[in-house]
C-alpha cells in the first residue's frame, strides 16, 4: 500500500508538471520601464548602453523606444504579440517598440507612421542592416542601441553625402530647374503670342468669332483694345476741339457724338477690367463673357471714332484744296449741261416707241436735271466766294455749299442716265416682271411661315419683318393689275422685295445663332446632368464615409443644374453658365468624395470584419452592429470616423477608436533572425 501511495503522488506531480505552461512561454507583458529584460540576456553594461541610447533618442526627438526581451512569444506571431503589448501598455503615436523573443529567435520592430523624422524606407533599412544582424549574432543590447540610433537621425543620417557634394548637387538641380522653367515660360510665351496674333486678325465686333479665341489671348486682346481706344479717344478729343473751331457745332455734331459714345464705352470697359483684375475670381465662363463685352464695345467705339475722324479729315482736305475741287465741280456742270438737249431729243423718240404711261418715271427727268444743274451752279459760285475770304469758323459754309453742289450734280447725272437707259430698262422690266412677282410671293410665304414661329415673334425684328412683308404684298398686287408704267412698278417691286430679303436674312442669322446656342446649351446640360447624377450615385453608395465638403459641392451643383433647366426656355446664355457651374462643382465634389473614400479604405484595411467593408462604406451596417465595439463607429461620417485606431489585440477593433495606435499605420516589421 505504501508503494501504491508513492506512485500516486509521483503521477500527480508529473501530471501537474505536464499541464503547466513552460517558463519560457510569456504572453504580452506589462512594461514597467523602457528596457524590460524578462529573458535575462542583458549584462549590466549592455542594459546601461540600451538605456543611454533610449534616453538620447527621447532627448533629441521626443520619441520613446520601448525594448522588451522575452524567451518566447507564447505561440503568437511577432506582429500579434508586439501589437498586443502596445495595446496592453497603451502606447501612443510617438512610442516605438522593439520586442525580441531570444529563445524563439523572432522579433518585431513597430514604428508609428506619426513619427515623421524617419521614412518607411529608412526604417526597413535600419531593420534589415542593423537590427537583424545584431540579433542574429546574439548582440542583444547592440540591436536595441541600433534601433534607438536609427530613429535618432540627427545623429545617424542615412546619407553619407558630404555637405559640399550636397551643395553642388542642389546647385545643379536648381540651375536645371531654372533652365526648365525658362524653357517652359518661353514656349508658353511663344504660344500665347501666336494665339494673340491670331486673335488680332479676328473681327473684334463678331461675338461668334471671339468665342473661338483662347481665354488667355482674349484677355490680352481686351487689354490692347482698351489701350488703343483710350489713345484714339484722347487724340479725337483734341481733334474735336479743332474741328468745332473750324466748322462749328452743327457740322461737327456727329464727331462730338462719336467721342461721347467712345467715352461711355471706354468707361464701361475699364469697369469690367477692374472687375476682372480684383481679388474676387470669376469662372472661366464669366471671364469670357466679360472679356468679350470689353472687346466688342471698345472695337465699335473705335470704328465710330475712326469714321468720324475720316469725315473730319475730308472736310479739312476740302478746305485745303477748295479751288481745285470747285474747278472739278465746274467741269462736271459743263459736261452735264451739254447732255440736256440730246436727252430731250431721246425722250421725244421714246414717245414714238412706248406708251406715254410707260415713260412716266422718266418723262420729267430732263426738266428735273435742268433744275438740279441751276442749283449746283449757284452753290459753286457761293462756294468760290466763301473760299476766297475763308477765316476761322467760316469753313462750315464752304463745306455746305460744296456738298450741296456736289449732290445736285450727282442727281442731275442720274436723271439723264435714266433717260439714256429708259428703252432697255423698260423692256427689261416687262420681261423680268413675272419672275420678280414670283420671287416676291415666295418671300411673302417665307415671312408668313416665320411669323407663325414663337421664337420669331419674340425677335426685335419681327415688327420690321411684318412691315416688309406687307410692303411686298402691296407691290405684288399693284404689279398684277397691269400698270402702264412697268419701269416704275418693277422698281417699286424689286426694292420692296430687296428690303424683305434683308430682313429675312437677319432673321435667318438670328435663328442660326439661336440654334448654335441651343446646341451648346444641350451639350452643357447633358454634361452637367451626367456629372451630377454620377457623383450623386457615388456619394449615395458610399454615404457611410463621405464628408460634408463633397455633399455641399454636389448640393450646390444640383442647384445650378436646376437653374440651367429653368433658364433654358428664356435665357440660353445664363442657362449655359449655370450648367457649366454645375459641371465644375460636380467635379470638385467627385475629388473630395474620392479622398474621403480612400481615407476610409486605408482605415478599414487589416481590421476585423474586413468582409463588411463595402456595407460599412455604404452606410448599410453601422459600427455598433458589428459586435466588436467600434467606439467612434462607422455608421455615418464624422470627423473621427476614419483615420483613428483601436486598442484591441491581433489587429482587431478591440476597445474602440481613439485609444492608442494599435491597429493604425506602422512602419517596420519583424520575423525570424
Amino acid at each position: 500500500m505504501r508503494t501504491v501511495r508513492l506512485l500516486a503522488v509521483m503521477m500527480t506531480i508529473l501530471g501537474a508538471g505536464l499541464l503547466a505552461p513552460t517558463a519560457s512561454a510569456q504572453p504580452p507583458v506589462q512594461l514597467p520601464n523602457y528596457v524590460t529584460d524578462n529573458a535575462g540576456v542583458l549584462s549590466d553594461s549592455g542594459r546601461a548602453a540600451v538605456k543611454s541610447a533610449v534616453d538620447k533618442l527621447y532627448a533629441d526627438r521626443h520619441v520613446r523606444l520601448w525594448v522588451v526581451y522575452v524567451d518566447d512569444f507564447s505561440g503568437q506571431s511577432p506582429q500579434s504579440w508586439a501589437r498586443s503589448t502596445r495595446s496592453l501598455n497603451e502606447l501612443g503615436e510617438y512610442d516605438a517598440l522593439l520586442a525580441v523573443a531570444t529563445a524563439g529567435r523572432a522579433y518585431d520592430f513597430l514604428v508609428p507612421s506619426a513619427i515623421k523624422s524617419v521614412s518607411s524606407t529608412q526604417v526597413d533599412t535600419l531593420r534589415r542592416d542593423k537590427i537583424e544582424p545584431a540579433l542574429h549574432n546574439g548582440d542583444w543590447s547592440g540591436a536595441a542601441v541600433a534601433a534607438a540610433g536609427g530613429l535618432d537621425i540627427s545623429r545617424h543620417s542615412t546619407s553619407s553625402t558630404s555637405p559640399a557634394t550636397l551643395f553642388v548637387a542642389l546647385g545643379v538641380i536648381a540651375i536645371a530647374g531654372l533652365l526648365l522653367m525658362f524653357f517652359l515660360r518661353r514656349r508658353a510665351h511663344r504660344r500665347r503670342a501666336a494665339a494673340f496674333a491670331a486673335a488680332r486678325r479676328v473681327d473684334p465686333t463678331d461675338v461668334n468669332a471671339l468665342a473661338a479665341v483662347p481665354l488667355d489671348a482674349l484677355d490680352d486682346l481686351s487689354r490692347v483694345k482698351v489701350v488703343d481706344v483710350d489713345n484714339a479717344l484722347r487724340t479725337s478729343a483734341n481733334e474735336l476741339d479743332v474741328a468745332i473751331a473750324e466748322f462749328g457745332d452743327e457740322r461737327t455734331r456727329p464727331f462730338s457724338q462719336a467721342v461721347a459714345n467712345a467715352k461711355a464705352a471706354l468707361s464701361q470697359a475699364f469697369t469690367v477690367r477692374q472687375q476682372l483684375d480684383d481679388d474676387d475670381p470669376e469662372t472661366p465662363e464669366e471671364q469670357r463673357e466679360l472679356l468679350t463685352r470689353v472687346i466688342v464695345s471698345a472695337a465699335r467705339a473705335d470704328r465710330e471714332l475712326e469714321s468720324q475722324r475720316e469725315a473730319f479729315e475730308k472736310m479739312r482736305d476740302l478746305v485745303m484744296d477748295a479751288a481745285g475741287r470747285l474747278d472739278g465741280l465746274t467741269q462736271q456742270y459743263v459736261e452735264l449741261t451739254s447732255r440736256l438737249e440730246p436727252s430731250a431729243q431721246r425722250l421725244t423718240e421714246l414717245h414714238k416707241d412706248f406708251d406715254p404711261a410707260a415713260l412716266t418715271s422718266v418723262s420729267g427727268n430732263v426738266a428735273a436735271a435742268t433744275e438740279r444743274l441751276e442749283f449746283a451752279d449757284r452753290n459753286i459760285a457761293a462756294a468760290r466766294e466763301v473760299a476766297g475770304q475763308v477765316v476761322s469758323g467760316q469753313q462750315s459754309a464752304l463745306v455746305d455749299t460744296y456738298r450741296a453742289a456736289e449732290a445736285a450734280l450727282g442727281q442731275a447725272r442720274a436723271l439723264l442716265d435714266a433717260v439714256d437707259h429708259a428703252a432697255s430698262d423698260i423692256r427689261h422690266a416687262i420681261a423680268e416682271m413675272p419672275a420678280a412677282i414670283s420671287d416676291a410671293r415666295a418671300g411673302i410665304d417665307r415671312a408668313d411661315g416665320l411669323l407663325k414661329q414663337v421664337q420669331v415673334t419674340k425677335s426685335p425684328n419681327s415688327g420690321k419683318l411684318r412691315e416688309a412683308r406687307d410692303a411686298v404684298a402691296r407691290a405684288v398686287e399693284y404689279a398684277g393689275v397691269g400698270s402702264a408704267d412697268p419701269l416704275g412698278v418693277f422698281g417699286q417691286l424689286t426694292k420692296a422685295d430687296a428690303d424683305l430679303d434683308r430682313i429675312l436674312a437677319t432673321i435667318a442669322e438670328e435663328q442660326a445663332n439661336e440654334e448654335r446656342l441651343r446646341k451648346s446649351y444641350q451639350q452643357a446640360l447633358f454634361t452637367a446632368d451626367a456629372r451630377v447624377r454620377g457623383v450623386s450615385d457615388y456619394i449615395d453608395t458610399r454615404r457611410g464615409v463621405i464628408g460634408p465638403e463633397a455633399r455641399t459641392r454636389i448640393a450646390e451643383a444640383t442647384r445650378h443644374l436646376q437653374a440651367a433647366r429653368d433658364k433654358g426656355a428664356t435665357n440660353l446664355t445664363e442657362a449655359i453658365a449655370h450648367a457649366n457651374a454645375a459641371s465644375k462643382l460636380a467635379a470638385q465634389a467627385q475629388t473630395l468624395a474620392n479622398d474621403d473614400a480612400r481615407s476610409a479604405q486605408q482605415a478599414y484595411a487589416g481590421r476585423q470584419g474586413g468582409g463588411n467593408m463595402g456595407a460599412m462604406m455604404g452606410g448599410i451596417i453601422i459600427g455598433d452592429l458589428l459586435g466588436g465595439g467600434m467606439g467612434g463607429g462607422f455608421g455615418g461620417w464624422s470627423p473621427t470616423s476614419y483615420g483613428g485606431t483601436s486598442g484591441g489585440s491581433d489587429g482587431g477593433f478591440g476597445g474602440g477608436f481613439g485609444g492608442g495606435m494599435d491597429g493604425g499605420d506602422f512602419m517596420g516589421g519583424g520575423g525570424r533572425f
